[in-house]
Formats: structure tokens, sequence, C-alpha cells
């Protein structure tokens, strides 16, 4: 955190010189811009005294202050309010709604001013890193604590809530319909209420309960539509997970209803996974729950082998999310500082395995799981004996049939969960999970994808999570490839590409996905995501795969000779929106026949 504080100190000052705030005279109208700033908070409608407090974080005393200079420049009036008379008013007198005119046209010029000098992209950069800065700066001000939830703010912040689910619900929403909820039962021993304000204003809030001693319940998740887009409903669900451990919950559970959608793909990506009714809530039609990692008994470390573009990230998050983690990779890396958190290094694959009974293995190919598993002096069958591999890889069909049935028949247990997603959705937590395997196993390794991904789909035995998985390949690798040509089209007709990428990001072929390829494809950055070579390797896949099966592929087979061709010229190590680079090259054989390669080649597959 050192560094970003240092990067906001340093724009602190360059905004509070740029705009004049240092001077003694704000706008040369001989006064700070605090006192200028209290003129633009009362407005032409006036203010609460007490409102004008809250909204700039000042006491009593020092605003008393201020409003006594604006009375003596005959600015502002000071009086009971004619709804309370125990309330102050402060008004603007109409010198000074002249002088509120007068300073938002400064203001404007002085904007302005700044604006003048810059390209029509640098306004827009600015503008938008003005609303971002905003934004964040709002989110940073809202505190999240535990209160009495018969306090006033706690009340107004449940009936709002309320009145949420009164719109929202069809046929409208009734609390004494619902199951009951009891103040006692969210208060401590027993659970927790927490309330989010803005400037002693409720903006969110979330309740908490222990049902058993392992076993907690959410209620009341409600975000103000004030501050919604501010990351306000995952810090209140983040803050309750928290309190849930506290009360030793090792499950945490909910339920909602079908109309609240951003609430449920919040829940969905924050690691709660769907599962049957576990009570009779009549507005309910979805029931989620989450393991919480790092409560209740301590476990022992979980295995993780790789730390490429996509292991090391995962594996971060791992760590970060409270599971001990003892990490072998086959070039030596620093694990301790690359990862962090409960994260140890093993010397080698045997003392790995020989410590963990769960190992999740995300490494680039056949060939690298060969090296690491079945070449053990010790042999595969010793090496996995009474233990689970999670194989997070992307491998061929037969390949991976062949490792379950070999690990299977040594004692072990195999359950396939290749991810869609680059690096940065491995980063965020927000893969896709394709998972395969006994449908006896597969349930007691869902908690350990929680903190990686946004969704986890169970595909049934393996190797249906692989196949899946090269499903969504087709498709992935065609959109990229198509968006890469488009842009080359582009360029050869002179066409603007920060309009093309603009109507592309707001139309309706826009995904995640196409979003941050368009990026890259505009900024001509082409830092590895997801690496040429890997896509190639995906295609490669596609096409055998689709051969074995007498399947037609003739997108994935155009696609693989053209990632072929671009890995031969040397930008293997680009990101796939790199192939552009391929694409615009006149020697591309479009058409051109695959190459006979060895077993060895064919074997080779990408995360």
């Amino acid at each position: 955190m050192e560094s970003q504080v240092q990067v906001v100190r340093a724009f602190n000052r360059v905004v509070t010189e740029r705009i004049g705030a240092l001077a003694d005279g704000y706008l040369a109208r001989n006064r700070s811009l605090g006192l200028d700033r209290v003129v633009w908070e009362i407005g032409r409608t006036g203010i609460d005294v007490r409102e004008l407090r809250s909204r700039l974080g000042l006491d009593s005393g020092y605003v008393s202050r201020q409003l006594r200079s604006l009375e003596e420049e005959g600015l502002v009036t000071v009086s009971p309010s004619p709804q309370d008379g125990r309330v102050r008013r402060a008004a603007l007198t109409a010198r000074g709604v002249d002088e509120l005119a007068l300073l938002d046209q400064l203001s404007d010029d002085m904007v302005g001013s700044i604006l003048t000098p810059l390209s029509e992209r640098q306004r827009h950069e600015l503008a938008e890193a003005a609303a971002t800065v905003q934004r964040l700066f709002t989110a940073s001000a809202v505190l999240i604590t535990p209160v009495d939830p018969g306090l006033p703010e706690a009340r107004r912040a449940v009936d709002a809530y309320y009145q949420t689910l009164d719109s929202r619900f069809e046929g409208g929403f009734r609390p004494e319909q619902s199951l009951p909820a009891a103040d006692d039962a969210f208060q401590p021993p027993h659970g927790l209420f927490l309330l989010a304000t803005l400037k002693g204003r409720a903006v969110g809030c979330i309740s908490i309960t222990s049902v058993t001693e392992s076993v907690a319940e959410l209620r009341r998740l409600w975000v103000s539509p004030d501050v919604r887009g501010l990351g306000i409903g995952r810090r209140l669900l983040e803050t309750a997970e928290e309190a849930g451990r506290s009360l030793g919950a090792s499950l945490i559970r909910l339920e909602t209803n079908k109309a609240l959608t951003e609430a449920i793909s919040l829940y969905r990506a924050s690691g709660y996974r769907e599962v049957a009714a576990f009570n009779k809530e009549p507005y309910a039609h979805h029931w989620f729950e989450k393991t919480l990692h790092g409560s209740g008994p301590e476990q022992g470390p979980i295995g993780f082998i790789g730390l490429g573009i996509m292991g090391l990230p995962m594996a971060r998050r791992l760590a970060r999310a409270g599971v001990p983690l003892a990490v072998w990779n086959r070039t030596p890396k620093n694990v301790v500082e690359l990862i962090g958190g409960d994260a140890k290094p093993a010397e080698s694959v045997g003392e790995l395995f020989d410590e963990c009974e769960t190992i999740i293995v995300m490494l680039r190919n056949e060939s690298a799981i060969d090296a690491v598993l079945r070449d053990h002096p010790e042999g595969l069958g010793a090496l996995v004996a009474g233990r689970t591999i999670i194989n997070m890889g992307t491998l061929s069909p037969e390949f991976s049939k062949g490792l379950s049935d070999e690990i299977e028949a040594a004692g072990g247990n195999y359950v396939e969960a290749p991810v869609s997603g680059s690096r940065r959705p491995a980063e965020d937590g927000k893969l896709v999970a394709m998972v395969a395997g006994q449908p006896d196993v597969v349930p007691q390794i869902l908690p350990l994808l929680d903190p990686l991904c946004a969704t986890t789909t169970v595909c049934g035995p393996v190797p249906s999570g692989i196949t899946m998985k090269l499903a969504v390949n087709v498709f992935l690798i065609a959109l990229v490839t198509g968006l890469a040509e488009a842009f080359h089209f582009a360029q050869a007709h002179g066409i603007d590409l920060q309009k093309l990428r603009s109507l592309l990001d707001a139309g309706q072929m826009s995904s995640p996905i196409s979003r941050v390829k368009t990026e890259r494809l505009t900024s001509e950055d082409f830092t590895a995501q997801a690496a040429i070579s890997d896509v190639h390797m995906n295609a490669k896949l596609i096409v055998d795969a689709a051969a074995t099966q007498g399947a037609h592929a003739p997108l994935s087979e155009l696609c693989e000779a053209i990632y072929r061709e671009a890995e031969n010229r040397g930008d293997g190590a680009l990101d796939m929106a790199g192939i552009i680079r391929t694409i615009a090259d006149a020697e591309v054989i479009h058409t051109a026949p695959r190459p006979a390669v060895s077993s060895e080649e064919d074997s080779v597959s990408p995360r």
C-alpha cells in the first residue's frame, strides 16, 4: 500500500495547486476555498446547520465560525427552522445568491482553463479520471460498523430495505409474511447488524445470525441507490463473512428472490453456490451457501503446483482467502514474497504430496504433467494414493481420461476443473470453472474453488469438464480473432480506432473479454494475458478433438493455422490480441494444411 499512498499524496498536491486551493483568495474573491464551499453547500434552497456539518465533516464550532464570517459579509443568514424551532437553518441572502452565481461562473472558467490546452482525447481522459476519483473517494468515505438494530438509523435502513423489496417483488412484500427476524438474533453473541453510513447517513446494511455452532445465515442486504456501483454491497458481504468467522461459523448461507438480480450476481461472483432450499421462506426462489475458509478447526495445507501466468494469481487468491498452501513450481520462485498469506514452499513434489491430501495442478501442458507426476522417482501410483488431484489446466480429453483412470486405480481421486479466463479474471477471482469427476468427490472440492471463480459448473464425469472447456474456447478464439481482423480492416481504411472501440464496447456484441481486447488493440499493448502460444495449443486441441468425433471445425482449423503462423514468426509470447500482426501480414496462408507433428507435440495443451 505504501506506493499507492505516495501516488495519492502526489495527486493531492497537484490538484490543490492546480485549482488554486492554496491561495488566500479562492477564485480571486478574497475568501478561502472553505468559505466558498459553505456557500455552495447552502445553495439556493438553504440547509439545516446540522446537515451542513454532516456533509462537510466539520465540527459545530468550526461551522459556526464559518457561518459568522459569511453573515458579516451579508451573504448568509442563520435562523430557526420554520419546521422545528430547535433546529438552526442557514440560507443565502439576495447578495449571497448573486455571489453563488458568480462563483459558479468563475469555477466553470477555471476548469475550462484546465481543459482548453488539452486535446479532445485528453479532455475525455481527464473527465473520466475525475469521475473515477469522485466515485472512489466517495466509496472510501463509507463506514461499515456493527450497531444495535434498534437504533433509529438501523431502523431506517431496514425500512428502506423493505421498501426496496416491496417495489421489486411481484405482488409486493409484506414483512409479517416473511420468516421472522427478531432484533436479538442480530446482536452479540448470536449475531451482528452491520450498518454502512456515508457522512452519518445510512446507505446500506446487512445482518448475520448463528443457526448452529458451524452455520450462520445472512439477512437484509440493502444498498441505497445513491451509492450503488461503489462496491458497498461487496464490502458489506465480506464484512459479514468476517463476522461469521468470528462467530465460529464454517458455512454461511442465505436465500433471495429472483427479482433481486444484482444481489444474485454478487453472491455468485463472491463464491456462493446455489443449493437446495434449506428453509421455507415464502419470498425466496434461490438458496446459496459458501464455505468460510480460515474458520473452525485448523485444516491441513492444500498443495498447489504451477505458478505461471494463471497459477500465480490463483494461488495468491487462495492464500488471501485464508487457505493454507504448500506450493511447488518447476522454476524456483520466492513463494512467500509472490503469494503472501499462509503459503510456504515445498522443497520437492514428494514433500508437497506428503504434506497435502488435496493438490491443485495448474501446469502448462501434458508434457509438464508427465514430468511432474509420472516421472517422479516413486512413480505416479505411490505419489497419488489417498490424495485428491484437481487438474485446473486444459488437456486433451483422452489424456485427462487416461490420467483419471490411472490415479483412481492407484487409490486416489481425480477432478477436472479447467477454467475459462485469463490473468485479469484470475487476479479478480472471476474465472469460470467446468468441473468433472466422481459424484461423491466433486462436492468436496467445490468450496476450494470459491475464492477463484465467479461461476462453477459441474459437467458430469471425466472428461466432460475438459470437453466443455474446449467448446468454450472455440467461441473465445473465434471472437478475439474476429476482433483483431476488424481492427486490421479499420486500419486499412483509415478508420478512427478509438471510435471503433467505442462502438464495439457499446453494442450488443460487447462482453468482458471483447472490452479487454479492444483496449489492447487500440493501445497496441500486447503484454500477455492469454499468450498466442497457449491459444495455438488450444486451437490444436480443439481441431484434434473434433477429428476424433468426426465433427467439422472449419473456423478452428483456420484459427489454428493463423496462430501457428504467429508462433512461427516469433509472436508466441504476445497476448492473443497481437494476432493482428499476423493477420496484417500478406504472407499468411489462410488455408495451409496442418503439418505432421509428433505425438509429444500433439500432447501439448494450454491452460
